[in-house]
């Protein structure tokens, strides 16, 4: 990921006492950010989707179509996005075990 592809309104200092909407963060269009749910749920339909399209390329290398410089590419992204969905899962579970633990 590139620094340069970065909308600016996400990195400019807020000015003091900015009304930054729910989840704390101004999105481009001048609405309100995503909430934590929503991008939970598109990162898990990233990773099916990568997951689907190195199976896709996996088939069409086994029957002679596809390149397997490809193939490996579509196999990475698949593995990188599918283990950054379980981390941040894994986090998710250790932070709510961590509340659960705390005295009432």
């Amino acid at each position: 990921m590139d620094i340069k592809s970065i909308p600016a309104a996400l990195i400019a200092p807020l000015p003091v006492g900015a009304d930054t909407g729910v989840g704390g963060a101004l999105s481009g269009q001048g609405g309100i950010a995503p909430s934590f749910a929503d991008t939970l749920k598109s990162a898990v339909a990233d990773a099916n989707t990568k997951s689907q399209e190195a199976d896709r390329q996996v088939e069409a290398l086994m029957v002679g179509e596809g390149s397997l410089h490809r193939t490996m590419l579509a196999m990475q992204d698949a593995s990188v996005a599918m283990e950054t969905v379980i981390a941040v899962r894994n986090r998710a579970l250790e932070a709510y075990q961590e509340v659960m633990r705390m005295p009432v």
